[in-house]
């Protein structure tokens, strides 16, 4: 008889661990991501339509998490230069640069490439939906698309792990609470329930009061909690232009106290759009400030606070712009005397908060003048390298309860450097670790 092993996130630590799970005949996997746009997690991306004059349509394109990644380790090159003959990914060339301190440069960005991106048009999120693809080719592996796990229940006899939770509008991440509160949790996937469960998304081991909890036990939540230490907020803006901006770059560092990084939809290969886009990435600083002045928990009742269309386009959406445009028109700015006189009218603006953007550096896990606990949450919003990627700590790179088989993924317990790369290594690492105790190989 197969086992059964369910993955709570659909984002490149899932699709790395799915697609290591895969090559063993005797698994059945199943995926379950809460997505509003399909798996991909940090490294989503988005498609918007535009009027554009009369009935044309104008279709606009942003990665709006991850903007790039690295491949600095032996292991990530093998895989990543497999992921280049599948056509999945290929190297992104720019005119990049910078105007901050090589070791705080968005993830090394112009300092110290290579730098890889999706080769396809709908941007970096393809990039899980190809490895998950292609795994399902290998073996049985099933997506729950749209589906949130609010609930993890161990039967006492079996001890298998059985998911309740929900599904739809009411399933996504940013839904008005008044649906939430309406409702209705089922039991889903695998009725007898799955052998092993690996959680990906950090949120996942938060309190009841957050939104993507998976309800897992205390003792385990705990663990990750203190595995995580702290985490470290963004805020991203997506900003499409009426005309062309006349930047001459396409993506850039910044030493400024508002904006961290931006970067040029159109300068990626294959993602091409009808209107000049940019993807604006705010410092840590200011995420931690935005965060205190409109938390993610309610003081009062502890319940967790959606995100807003109309928070995100009114406050860190225009002040993300306007400090962009104050970037690349101030003399004293990037541009130097090349600075331009004013940014064209934009016509389009969204924004995301990524409250756990990224892991704080492991050697920062006791101590850092930078970390701020919000709602009961640590942040730290200190500048500290990116690149390149290393092990930072002697310790797995996820984090595992083998007597509960529950398992937990991502950068966010990996021992490298965060980012990318880390994530999907930690989940290859925490599914050879589950092949072995369940006794299984390819």
């Amino acid at each position: 008889m197969k086992r059964k092993v369910a993955i709570i996130g659909g984002g490149i630590t899932g699709s790395a661990a799915c697609s290591r799970l895969s090559k063993c005949p005797d698994l059945d996997i199943n995926i379950f991501d809460q997505g509003r746009r399909g798996v991909g997690g940090r490294t989503s991306s988005r498609k918007y339509g535009v009027r554009d004059g009369g009935d044309r349509v104008a279709t606009i394109r942003f990665d709006h998490g991850c903007q790039f990644f690295r491949a600095d380790t032996d292991r990530f090159k093998k895989i990543v230069n497999e992921w280049i003959e599948k056509d999945y990914v290929s190297e992104w060339n720019g005119d990049f640069r910078s105007s901050i301190k090589q070791e705080h440069e968005f993830f090394g960005l112009p300092s110290t490439p290579p730098f890889y991106v999706s080769n396809e048009a709908d941007g970096m999120q393809t990039l899980s939906k190809n490895i998950l693809s292609e795994a399902r080719k290998n073996a049985n592996v099933r997506l729950h698309i749209g589906v949130r796990v609010a609930q993890l229940n161990r039967d006492t006899i079996t001890k298998k792990w059985k998911l309740i939770g929900t599904s739809g509008e009411a399933a996504y991440h940013d839904t008005d609470e008044k649906l939430q509160e309406d409702e209705k949790r089922n039991l889903i996937g695998e009725e007898s329930g799955y052998d092993a469960v690996i959680l990906t998304d950090i949120s996942s081991s938060f309190g009841g009061w957050h939104r993507a909890s998976a309800g897992v036990p205390d003792s385990f939540s705990t663990a990750v909690r203190n595995r995580v230490g702290a985490r470290v907020p963004l805020l991203t803006a997506m900003i499409a232009f009426d005309t062309a901006t006349a930047i001459p770059f396409d993506a850039a560092s910044f030493d400024h106290p508002v904006v961290w990084f931006a970067a040029k939809t159109s300068s990626k290969p294959q993602m091409k759009t009808d209107k000049e886009c940019w993807t604006i990435v705010s410092t840590a600083s200011y995420a931690c400030d935005k965060i205190e002045e409109t938390p993610m928990q309610d003081p009062k009742t502890g319940e967790f606070i959606p995100q807003s269309p109309d928070y995100l386009t009114s406050v860190p959406g225009p002040d993300l712009l306007r400090a962009f445009e104050e970037i690349v028109c101030d003399k004293a700015g990037i541009l130097g005397n090349d600075a331009l006189n004013n940014l064209p009218e934009h016509v389009f603006m969204d924004a995301q908060r990524w409250g756990s953007a990224l892991p704080c550096h492991r050697h920062l896990r006791h101590e850092s003048s930078t970390r701020k606990v919000l709602s009961g949450v640590p942040y730290d919003s200190g500048l500290h390298p990116l690149a390149p990627t290393r092990i930072e700590e002697d310790s797995k790179s996820f984090l595992a309860d083998d007597d509960l088989a529950l398992y937990q993924a991502g950068d966010m317990m990996s021992n490298y450097t965060p980012g990318m790369e880390g994530a999907a290594l930690s989940g290859i690492d925490a599914a050879e670790h589950l092949l072995a105790q369940l006794g299984l190989s390819d």
